[in-house]
């Protein structure tokens, strides 16, 4: 148990060590999370979850994502974090983070999306995700810009924690086409969507065990809305012309 609890900690100071003193050289450390208490919790804006509750989309957790907070707050694990560490100065930096297993289910009665397999990228400040459509999947995708409101936060008190907070998360363009296209939105908000800020995204990791967290890529299945054929949507419309015929004959 103590082990794990300060395996990161070990990992810096060893890493520390092989690079010796004096080099000012960054080096980047890869640390498995799995069996940390390492979360990742994005929350739609309520301008973002209004606009869709509109537009007739949910949103639902997959995977080891969880839903809380009414629906439009997700938390998923972190799987996976890497770390540019400086010695002079000593300074610790993100490289990028992993919440492989989670995924999310976009949808309304036209069409849906999942993203699944999360990544943050902050050389780009982007966020990726397996994009899957009725077309496929297209791994890695970016599918948010972001801000980096609070800087990463480290303290090694009672083991290594780390926190941050990433602010305006902006649909990319490819996922601004990717969202109109699978869930088939009207056409006046291709001049919105640009403008929305979806939300924000806080990573908080301490150094307590957590048990039953996948590592393994969640594989979503998105299959495509029948659309009515034509002889059915005639057969709605006489009915429809029958129905108000009768009414006016009832009056």
């Amino acid at each position: 148990m103590s082990t794990l609890k300060n395996r990161w900690i070990h990992t810096l100071a060893a890493s520390a060590l092989a690079w010796g003193a004096g080099s000012a050289q960054a080096i980047t450390l890869t640390l498995p999370t799995t069996l940390i208490d390492a979360e990742a919790t994005f929350k739609f804006s309520e301008m973002s979850s209004t606009l869709m509750t509109n537009m007739g989309v949910s949103v639902s957790a997959m995977g080891n994502t969880v839903a809380n907070d009414g629906g439009w707050s997700f938390m998923m694990p972190v799987t996976q974090v890497a770390l540019s560490q400086t010695l002079f100065p000593f300074a610790t930096t993100p490289v990028s983070g992993e919440a492989t297993g989670s995924s999310l289910l976009i949808q309304n009665n036209k069409g849906a999306l999942a993203l699944s397999n999360f990544e943050l990228d902050f050389k780009r400040n982007i966020l990726m995700a397996d994009l899957t459509t009725a077309a496929g999947t297209t791994k890695s995708f970016d599918v948010y810009a972001f801000k980096v409101d609070k800087d990463l936060h480290l303290s090694t008190t009672g083991g290594l924690s780390l926190d941050m907070s990433l602010t305006n998360m902006m649909l990319t363009t490819g996922a601004q086409g990717a969202f109109m296209s699978a869930l088939q939105l009207p056409s006046f908000l291709s001049a919105a969507l640009p403008l929305l800020d979806f939300g924000t995204l806080d990573v908080e990791i301490s150094p307590s065990l957590r048990f039953g967290v996948s590592d393994k890529p969640f594989m979503a299945n998105v299959t495509a809305v029948p659309e009515l054929s034509s002889s059915v949507m005639l057969g709605l419309g006489l009915a429809g012309i029958a129905f108000v015929s009768r009414r006016k004959l009832a009056h």
